[in-house]
């Protein structure tokens, strides 16, 4: 009984530790992506050497990262960066570009990052304007709406990072956000990732498939492509089973409106910020379920957008906007008739 009372004394003092983390609240001992408090990073690293090697054979960088949350804070860990990428690779179109962190097992032991060994970083592409710092953001709502969909999702952390430049000796702050490894969602969701090119849409799970294709309809992204694993990924339990698809990459959605995209020939060159169905005449049942699960979720998504106060309020009310207009074109038969099912792809009649 002694040892008992003096195990929670410790506890409720703060000074018991576990696996290295002080468990000064529950936060210590939660998954990287299984909270929502953004992380406050202080990232230190030589970054003009870093964004000069943009070259095919770039190499990762030696560079320094603190968390300083109370309930996950430590100091100093190493940790090795490179810039990541295509379109957002390009100078003209970034001048911080997305990052690779890759981390070293025995220093994320019984840290914030405990399993991780590589993640994508999602940056705020322009350093002096505004507007890509919010376009940031509202990426990151997107991946966090669809997390409400489905679990065949990618889901992100939030993180305010100070890049503490070694060499120029100044410090930039701006918001940006991890997200999930490949391999660690694949397991979460009990399938392994398939790298079979040209399988059509009426190949993959059709519940997965009419979701996807309505929500990046939502959002107003075209960006995407099943047969070319164009910000794709598919997983399946064997090779025998039935493929689900999971999106990525929603920069050029119509939702958020960045300056840099760049239409899609293979789609319609007049594609810029318009919504454009990219799927199959399902049947009508099908979607009318489908719809009524978007309905469904039509508060959480409202309230998700309401109360993200990271965006000011004009971009919140834009948000909201946009999505009301997906939910008054669904609510309607003909709309539905002539913006999605008249420009639909038929299924094969095999199929």
């Amino acid at each position: 009984m002694r040892r008992l009372i003096i195990l929670l004394f410790l506890m409720q003092s703060g000074m018991f530790v576990f696996a290295g983390v002080q468990t000064q609240d529950s936060l210590g001992l939660v998954g990287l992506f299984d909270n929502d408090v953004p992380l406050e990073i202080d990232l230190k690293a030589n970054f003009l050497s870093l964004f000069a090697d943009l070259s095919e054979d770039r190499v990762f960088h030696d560079a320094q990262l603190t968390v300083k949350n109370p309930s996950c804070a430590f100091s100093d860990m190493a940790v090795k960066l490179k810039p990541r990428g295509g379109f957002r690779l390009r100078k003209q179109t970034c001048d911080f570009p997305p990052l690779r962190f890759k981390f070293h097992a025995k220093q994320v032991d019984g840290t914030i990052f405990q399993g991780q060994d590589k993640l994508k970083y999602v940056s705020h592409c322009q350093n002096f304007k505004k507007d890509y710092e919010l376009h940031t953001l509202e990426e990151f709502l997107v991946y966090k709406m669809y997390n409400v969909f489905t679990d065949y999702s990618y889901r992100v952390r939030l993180a305010r990072v100070n890049f503490i430049d070694t060499y120029k000796l100044d410090t930039l702050q701006r918001f940006g956000f991890f997200v999930e490894d490949r391999l660690q969602m694949a397991k979460r969701i009990g399938r392994h990732p398939l790298k079979f090119r040209n399988i059509k849409q009426y190949q993959v799970l059709r519940e997965n498939m009419l979701v996807l294709s309505l929500f990046q309809y939502m959002v107003g992204n075209s960006d995407w492509d099943v047969s070319r694993l164009h910000n794709i990924d598919l997983m399946s339990v064997d090779d025998n089973s039935l493929p689900v698809a999971i999106p990525y990459d929603f920069d050029w959605c119509a939702l958020i409106g960045q300056e840099y995209f760049v239409p899609d020939p293979q789609i319609d060159l007049d594609a810029k910020y318009q919504r454009r169905y990219k799927s199959y005449q399902w049947t009508k049942e099908e979607f009318e379920a489908a719809f009524q699960e978007f309905f469904d979720h039509k508060d959480e998504l409202y309230s998700l957008i309401s109360d993200f106060t990271y965006l000011d309020n004009d971009n919140r009310l834009k948000l909201l906007a946009y999505i009301s207009e997906f939910y008054d074109l669904i609510s309607s038969k003909s709309d539905v008739r002539d913006f999605l099912m008249k420009n639909a792809k038929k299924i094969p009649s095999d199929y």
